[in-house]
């Protein structure tokens, strides 16, 4: 028996199975068999830590496994990147005949292949836009456009010091208000308010504190809105919208009403649906 993936002539055992496993923030796993997603979880689910990223306490839902696939993206915390390590070694000692597929530098590309073969299109532009995603020679992605099912890059972006990206600015807005850095969430949340919101002190008197939160997260919201149209209007094919930046329903919403064209947005679009991406991958990637 065997599993024609896509359109793209590919054929593989239906028997064949794929670990994907994603190192980053939202550590996950998921299991794909037959050529159907049979498995997946995160490590918050079982540790009770949000947005954990180590994965040993999944391993022991995990068995018969053909090949591996991993994602990760780019870190700075010495301590993240050991306990990745010790994982992945857990992983490869459990299933020691495994074949390894190491998507690890190429952590916009898992975003957006999960996205793609979720979505069921046959032919659209992945466009995919977080906070970073891997390091390269050129440096580390924030924004990229793929053709799927050719995989012709369209479009790619590298974090600088003049253009850090919409994810980052997100996330320093939310430090600036007190918020957990991912919380980006609350920054579209209170963007809602506008730029004429002000909370009032006892006295009468507006708060120029509060109005300074409300314009910033309104500002930062905004910038987005036009990002992504600016995205979107880099082609006229249908869409499937992947990374952090794309879980802001607002902005979503936006471009269904301003385009008129087919729109998927991936549900799992943190770091931890890039696990379902490295498989996919991998799966077409096997002979």
């Amino acid at each position: 028996m065997t599993f024609q993936f896509t359109k793209t002539g590919k054929k593989i055992s239906a028997k064949f199975s794929v670990l994907g496993l994603n190192l980053s923030n939202n550590g996950s796993v998921c299991v794909m068999r037959d050529g159907k997603l049979a498995f997946y979880l995160e490590s918050e689910r079982i540790t009770r830590k949000k947005r954990d990223h180590a994965i040993r306490s999944l391993l022991k839902y995990v068995h018969d496994i053909d090949a591996i696939a991993i994602s990760d993206s780019y870190w700075t915390k010495d301590s993240k990147t050991l306990i990745s390590s010790l994982d992945l070694n857990i992983v490869k000692n459990k299933f020691p005949d495994a074949k390894v597929y190491d998507y690890r530098a190429e952590h916009h590309k898992c975003h957006a292949a999960s996205a793609f073969y979720n979505s069921g299109y046959d032919d659209a532009i992945a466009i995919v836009v977080d906070a970073n995603g891997s390091k390269t020679d050129e440096g580390i992605e924030i924004e990229s456009a793929f053709d799927i099912p050719s995989w012709k890059t369209l479009h790619k972006k590298y974090f600088s010091q003049n253009d850090m990206g919409i994810g980052k600015e997100f996330e320093l807005c939310c430090i600036r208000h007190g918020w957990h850095h991912m919380d980006a969430g609350k920054v579209m949340g209170k963007a809602s308010y506008g730029q004429s919101k002000v909370t009032s002190a006892p006295d009468g008197r507006a708060d120029s504190h509060s109005m300074y939160k409300v314009n910033d997260c309104h500002r930062v919201q905004k910038k987005w809105e036009r990002r992504a149209l600016q995205l979107a209007n880099l082609t006229d094919k249908d869409l499937v919208l992947v990374g952090g930046c794309f879980l802001n329903c607002t902005v979503n919403y936006m471009l269904k009403k301003k385009l008129g064209r087919k729109i998927y947005v991936e549900p799992i679009s943190t770091d931890g649906g890039t696990s379902i991406g490295a498989a996919y991958l991998a799966k077409t990637e096997h002979t």
